[in-house]
Formats: C-alpha cells, sequence, structure tokens
C-alpha cells in the first residue's frame, strides 16, 4: 500500500510530479481494491468504514489517467 498514509485523496496522488503515469494507476488501482474490500468486509458484517464517496473519487482518478487527462 504505497499510498497508505502519504495521500489523503486521490487527487493528490494524481498531482504528484514525482509519480510516473504508470506508477499512478498501479497506486489507484489498489487502492480502489482496498476500499473495495473494505466496504464488502463491512457488508458482510465485520467493521469498516463505508467510503463509496471516496472510491468514486479513486474510479474518477483512474478514468482521468486513461484518458490522459491528469498530470503525468
Amino acid at each position: 500500500m504505497a499510498y497508505h498514509g502519504k495521500y489523503s485523496s486521490p487527487t493528490e496522488l494524481l498531482h504528484d510530479e514525482n509519480l510516473s503515469h504508470h506508477e499512478k494507476v498501479e497506486m489507484l488501482t489498489q487502492w480502489r481494491d482496498d476500499k473495495k474490500a473494505l466496504i464488502r468486509a463491512s457488508e458482510d458484517g465485520m467493521q469498516g468504514d463505508d467510503r463509496s464517496e471516496f472510491l468514486r473519487k479513486i474510479k474518477d482518478g483512474l478514468i482521468s489517467l486513461r484518458n490522459g487527462s491528469a498530470s503525468r
């Protein structure tokens, strides 16, 4: 979880000019997958923080990277 503790939002990660396009995609993909797992766990009765809005922001960041509209 290279993003963990370093970025407070997907937008912050997208604007990090020290990361390559590929690194941004990898980190956002991992962040998305982690959030999905957390949401699934909370739906299964385990404690978890439902962050569907945050998950949407991650997905939006991935879309912008795929479309070439995010900072590189």
